[in-house]
């Protein structure tokens, strides 16, 4: 079962770099495979790094603390992804979301909806605007990484994993970006993000 908690992280870590690709997709914008290296690279390199600071964190208290505290905060991450779900769903039917609190940094609105405004409103995305896209996606992979070491998830599998599953990601988030499928990624990603995590989370609590 050790590669469980790897495979679960790095799957939840790259639900975002699978929605960007689809978003992608669905407006005809091809990742080359120049690209999806450098964004699985650097993404990869992130997960090591923020994993790394993890271990040190997780040396500094008892086993039993840090595995109950990293516990709780992976499922109160994966809340935040359910509330995230309930909020897009009333925005794009029309419905007031003031109430919510709203990131409204291109950054987010890059993960969440895709925009390509940020690029100049161009679909020809250049090289540099591929670092922003590494970086933003690293995000997830930061915050999920620096927990989930210091719960104790294996880190050289979920770097493996993650190199894998962020390649998958971004050829079969264009492919399906392409099909009628498309709408239910960007529909669901963020409540199955939060699914996962929140098993991630109890799972690590009760081993």
């Amino acid at each position: 079962m050790q590669f469980f908690s790897p495979l679960l992280l790095s799957i939840s870590s790259n639900l975002d770099t699978f929605r960007i690709s689809n978003f992608y997709g669905a407006k005809k914008i091809c990742i080359n495979k120049v690209q999806i290296m450098l964004i699985s690279i650097i993404t990869t390199i992130a997960t090591f790094f923020s994993m790394y600071l993890g271990t040190l964190i997780k040396n500094l208290f008892l086993s039993e603390i840090t595995t109950l505290f990293g516990s709780v905060l992976l499922i109160f991450i994966g809340i935040y992804f359910f509330v995230e779900y309930i909020r897009l769903k009333k925005k794009s039917l029309g419905e007031d979301t003031s109430y919510y609190v709203e990131n409204i940094s291109k950054y987010n609105m890059f993960l969440e909806e895709g925009k390509l405004s940020i690029f100049n409103n161009s679909v020809d995305i250049h090289f540099k605007d591929y670092i922003f896209i590494s970086l933003a996606l690293s995000k997830i992979n930061v915050q999920l990484g620096i927990i989930a070491s210091i719960i104790g998830v294996n880190i050289p599998l979920s770097i493996f994993f993650n190199f894998i599953i962020t390649i998958v990601s971004l050829c079969l988030g264009e492919y399906v970006g392409k099909s009628c499928f498309s709408k239910l990624v960007t529909k669901y990603s963020y409540l199955v993000c939060g699914c996962i995590i929140i098993i991630l989370g109890v799972y690590e609590m009760f081993i």
